[in-house]
């Protein structure tokens, strides 16, 4: 996976290499709604109910060809979720810093409107307002990012109405972990969260 991930950095890097000096710096928000899988323990199962939240950050839009690069930074309000674990109920509030590296592929372009695909990694660092639960977060955890948009020039600024849908690689929480104060240790480490993301850019 991590020499997939390279090499695709380095195509996207060598197609836009004549365009570095163009690069555009963007705003974007949105909304985002989250899939988390069920925790396996000690032949125990506990459940995840859905949540929804918020997202906003900046990117760095690089290439004005058919393939470009964007580097972005982003906090993210994964929302309030019930934990349902061997009887015991726990509400957390998780959040997380993502930073995606999409690649862009321009889609039939025309002279206002121009639809491309995008594809990349998103790197996540996770957090919780409950002490124990940020305990069990993972440092760092990967996903892989698809999604579709739409370029829409208004002045001297483009809109970037998107629909993106980013698949858990690793797991977010560690194999030893503690809610309501007692300790669990997962029998198969395969929490992932699944994310639909609405978002809305604006590039300068």
């Amino acid at each position: 996976m991590t020499r997939i991930l390279s090499g695709l950095l380095l195509v996207a890097l060598m197609a836009t290499a004549p365009d570095q000096a163009r690069a555009q710096l963007g705003f974007a928000a949105g909304l985002n709604y989250e899939s988390v899988s069920d925790i396996n323990t000690s032949g125990l199962q506990g459940t995840y109910d859905s949540a929804a939240g918020y997202h906003v950050g900046l990117f760095l839009d690089f290439g004005a060809g058919p393939v470009g690069l964007r580097l972005g930074a982003f906090y993210r309000d994964l929302g309030e979720f019930e934990v349902s674990l061997a009887g015991l109920k726990s509400t957390v509030d998780v959040t997380s810093l993502d930073f995606p590296i999409d690649l862009r592929f321009a889609v039939i372009p025309t002279p206002m409107v121009r639809p491309y695909l995008m594809a990349g990694p998103v790197f996540s660092i996770p957090r919780s307002d409950d002490e124990a639960y940020d305990e069990s977060l993972e440092d760092v955890s990967v996903a892989g990012n698809i999604g579709i948009g739409l370029e829409i020039s208004v002045g001297g600024m483009t809109l970037l109405p998107e629909f993106r849908y980013t698949v858990g690689v690793t797991p977010f929480v560690k194999d030893r972990f503690t809610l309501g104060g007692r300790t669990f240790v997962a029998e198969k480490n395969d929490q992932r969260s699944n994310t639909a993301m609405l978002r809305v850019g604006i590039r300068f």
